[in-house]
């Protein structure tokens, strides 16, 4: 294992069953323009690869580090984000992440790491163009998913959501490997936590480079796509769990008593404990205060309860039946509600 060199941003590269398009890749960058330190992870490949990996250490410059099985993207950058914080400490302003195959081309990934150099308090993209004839359509519709749901979540504007190639402060790494997820839902996780740390994401075109087929990626469109959208799916599961609660019993209150009011309060109250619990500890895996979260999760429930209120009653007045008013208010507080779960009740974890 050859020791890095401090002082500089370290490039990071998870492999998995990687071909001699990796070699070259790292012999480029240690040899081209400014000589940044490699980390390379090799995330479980065949043992036949073991020659490979061997000749990668000899390269003055690059450490690998292996894992024993295949554990996926994000712990892979894991394992190396842990090896920086514990060899270089605070001697480096960060890491660039790179793809092992050949979808980024040193020049681009060397630009990011200049850009970390001279901004090291801010988290950066590498963006590709996702033009037709030139991105597989998995890969272009996947982006253009991505982008739109996270624009929804974040009310932020990306270009390109699903890039490998980052700059990553150092100080964002601590929270990056406290982050339960190891697949390449990893990633989105990043780009979400990246508000909580006060980390604004900047971007840098890169040149769009795709084998025909992509054969050598290593992403299942069915099912990663499904882990990369897992907090989103799992927090609209919740959310309908707790809609379909809340309207059950608005509904069986309102025709005992007749009181719109006193009907949404106490159904809301009783839906806002389900959904507190399920979305702490399921959706946003919080660990912070208990105390903390449920006093700023009790203040948001009343102010969505007086906006659905006031929708609700609204809508009455103009003749629409509370029992479809009030499922037509809740959407529109969705994403309010969603926006400020992430962001204001479970997003301060810095604070516990």
């Amino acid at each position: 294992m050859t020791a890095v060199q401090p002082g500089k941003p370290v490039i990071l590269i998870p492999a998995y069953q990687p071909d001699q398009t990796l070699y070259q890749l790292v012999l480029t960058l240690r040899g081209r323009g400014p000589r940044y330190p490699v980390l390379v992870v090799n995330d479980g490949s065949n043992p036949n690869l073991k020659p490979l990996f061997d000749a990668l250490a000899e390269i003055r410059g690059v450490t690998v580090l292996h894992h024993s099985r295949n554990q996926g993207k994000g712990a892979a950058l894991k394992t190396g984000m842990a090896w920086v914080e514990e060899h270089l400490a605070e001697a480096c302003p960060g890491i660039v992440t790179a793809d092992a195959d050949g979808q980024h081309l040193p020049k681009d990934i060397l630009a990011l790491a200049q850009r970390l150099e001279a901004y090291p308090n801010k988290l950066w993209l590498g963006v590709r163009a996702f033009e037709e004839g030139t991105v597989p359509l998995r890969s272009r519709f996947g982006n253009k998913l991505t982008l739109k749901v996270f624009a929804l979540a974040t009310g932020q504007q990306l270009t390109d959501t699903q890039t490998g190639l980052r700059a990553i402060p150092y100080r964002y790494l601590a929270a990056l490997t406290a982050l339960p997820a190891k697949g390449y839902e990893f990633e989105l996780d990043m780009l979400l936590g990246a508000k909580d740390q006060g980390l604004a994401i900047g971007e840098l075109a890169i040149t769009t480079v795709y084998e025909p087929g992509n054969p050598s990626s290593h992403f299942r469109p069915l099912w990663d796509s499904l882990r990369i959208y897992s907090r989103f799916l799992r927090f609209a599961g919740v959310g309908l769990a707790s809609a379909g609660l809340d309207y059950l019993l608005f509904s069986a209150l309102y025709l005992v008593s007749g009181e719109i009011l006193l009907a949404l309060i106490l159904a809301r109250l009783f839906s806002a404990l389900f959904n507190f619990g399920a979305n702490r500890f399921w959706v946003f895996q919080s660990r912070g205060s208990l105390a903390r979260e449920a006093g700023r999760y009790g203040a948001l429930a009343l102010a969505l309860v007086a906006l659905s209120y006031a929708l609700t009653k609204g809508l009455y007045g103009l003749g629409l039946s509370p029992f479809l008013g009030k499922p037509l208010a809740d959407a529109v507080i969705l994403a309010v509600s969603f926006l400020a779960q992430r962001y204001l009740v479970f997003g301060r974890e810095k604070e516990a």
